[in-house]
């Protein structure tokens, strides 16, 4: 008992930091995206077989038909759902990396300061082409 109470303020502690971040450092979507889905999983059969009932209320013959392609619209709905939130997904998780990649370009602005010193020696230092690199030395 004790360790279920814990795992339960250890949730709401953690979604009280999620939910009331008003700096908004931390996403909570890709955090939902997976309970959505599976309320996806579970509303579904029940819609449509709600749907299916109402087809044999209108008679048997579209209540069969609603009947034989109910799995196939389960199907074709479950998929689209789920690569709906899969892109969704993408979406964030790329969003994280640009926001890694923003933080790396100021590193190398700093680093870009540091060069400006040593540009105006490499005038002095003659690059070898990749013609000359590539040939073998002369033999004599």
């Amino acid at each position: 008992m004790k360790r279920i109470t814990t795992l339960l303020q250890s949730m709401l502690l953690y979604l009280k930091t999620l939910l009331f971040d008003l700096s908004f450092q931390h996403y909570i979507s890709l955090q939902i995206i997976p309970l959505v889905y599976l309320l996806v999983l579970l509303v579904s059969p029940v819609a449509i077989g709600w749907m299916v009932w109402l087809a044999f209320s209108q008679g048997p013959a579209a209540g069969f038909s609603a009947l034989v392609l109910a799995p196939f619209v389960f199907l074709a709905w479950v998929s689209c759902c789920r690569v709906v939130l899969e892109l969704l997904m993408v979406v964030f998780r790329l969003t994280g990396q640009l926001d890694e990649v923003a933080f790396m370009r100021e590193s190398v602005d700093k680093l870009s300061e540091v060069t400006v010193f040593t540009r105006p020696l490499t005038r002095f230092l003659k690059p070898a082409s990749v013609r000359d690199r590539d040939r073998p030395p002369p033999r004599r």
